[in-house]
């Protein structure tokens, strides 16, 4: 057979009297690298490999663990404001219909002589 100038033939790539290399001939081919790693070095860095992936994945989950109690913290503390708030403003709704209503509310005498009204940080 021939291709663009170059002679193929089968015989000369798979000679049927050869014989193929015995198991020792193989183990004594040089296959170039020096870095060729046994399979039980393999195992050792797959292993390896594993169980750093494994503490990585423990680690990130104690961190989202910790981010989301934080966060729950957060909604707790936020929670709180806003019903004391709500709380404050309820008690100047009242105050302000009882005014409309020509009535001095309890605790208003108190609350325009404080410090907090005073020094103006209400």
């Amino acid at each position: 057979m021939e291709m663009s100038g170059v002679s193929f033939d089968f015989e000369d790539v798979f000679d049927p009297d050869s014989t193929p290399p015995s198991k020792g001939e193989i183990s004594q081919i040089d296959t170039g690298s020096d870095s060729v790693r046994s399979g039980n070095e393999d195992d050792q860095s797959v292993m390896a490999k594993l169980e750093k992936s494994r503490q990585s994945a423990r680690e990130c989950r104690a961190r989202k663990k910790l981010r989301y109690q934080y966060l729950d913290d957060m909604i707790a503390e936020r929670e709180k404001a806003n019903l004391s708030l709500r709380q404050e403003l309820e008690k100047y709704v009242s105050w302000c219909q009882q005014l409309d209503s020509n009535q001095v509310p309890e605790g208003l005498q108190n609350f325009l002589n404080s410090d907090m009204y005073k020094d103006g940080k209400m």
